[in-house]
């Protein structure tokens, strides 16, 4: 006999809206800067039972691993496609910085706690290796020292951090501060060899 397993959109809505309000009380404790995240802390904070956490997100790990995606959701970032050409490339980060100007200070707050220092660290490999891709694809013979140099350029440069720098320490908006970005990425890749 086959067990045919249940499942509608009202279903699905219920666990989606619950996974969100789980991951809406992460950032929650994460931004009061605790130093030990604890999964009954955020089912608490959730309104949930700590047994609905884990069967959402696992463990500890899998919650935390979910504040990225959930982040880029609600902020906006995800990246649909790596780009192709530099002017794909602007247009990914003007995208980025108008994002990050409306990025709520909750969630800034959330990821300058332990826990989210760490998952930044994590993602930001995963984001340089695109923009190593990018990168490739934009110029396919660049040498690695460049390619390495420009992706590390560029993963610093469009991070909402620096983005903060742009705006506060300048004044500048997010066009005027990803065209900056693109300045010195242009630069990085067809500028003079260092040796």
């Amino acid at each position: 006999m086959t067990t045919r397993k249940y499942s509608s959109e009202l279903r699905e809505a219920q666990a989606e809206a619950t996974r969100d309000r789980i991951l809406d009380a992460l950032v929650e404790v994460l931004a009061e800067g605790v130093d030990s995240l604890s999964i009954p802390a955020v089912a608490e904070r959730a309104g949930v039972s700590v047994g609905t956490v884990y069967r959402h997100f696992g463990d500890k790990a899998g919650l935390v691993r979910a504040l990225i995606p959930y982040a880029q959701r609600q902020t906006g970032t995800e990246v649909e496609a790596i780009p192709e050409t530099l002017d794909e490339m602007e247009a990914v980060v003007r995208k980025l910085f108008h994002h990050y100007e409306k990025t709520d200070d909750l969630l800034r707050a959330a990821f300058a706690s332990p826990p989210g220092r760490e998952l930044r660290v994590k993602e930001s490999k995963v984001r340089l290796g695109m923009i190593r891709k990018a990168l490739r694809q934009i110029d396919g013979e660049l040498e690695p020292d460049r390619l390495e140099h420009a992706a590390r350029l560029g993963l610093i440069l469009t991070t909402s951090d620096v983005y903060l720098q742009w705006k506060d320490r300048l004044g500048m908006g997010p066009d005027e501060a990803a065209s900056e970005v693109m300045w010195a990425i242009r630069t990085s890749i067809d500028g003079p060899q260092h040796e």
